[in-house]
């Protein structure tokens, strides 16, 4: 491995990392406004953010060579 992948590959995990971490928050925050009776609107925007972190989350892993985790 070069020293330029071994930088890229660095960069991508803190990407992962940041985006896993917002992924959570944003479910927590989705489940609280839920919880909360927040209108339907706000949930389903936290849901869609929730998506779309996981879909950049996803998007890193395929660049990492790291498998997909499995929901049960």
């Amino acid at each position: 491995m070069t020293i330029g992948s071994t930088v890229d590959v660095g960069r991508l995990r803190s990407q992962l990392t940041t985006v896993s971490r917002n992924a959570e928050r944003a479910f927590e925050r989705a489940f609280d406004l839920q919880q909360a009776g927040a209108p339907a609107d706000r949930v389903e925007a936290a849901m869609a953010e929730i998506s779309r972190l996981q879909e950049s989350a996803c998007r890193l892993r395929e660049q990492l060579g790291e498998p997909q985790p499995v929901l049960h």
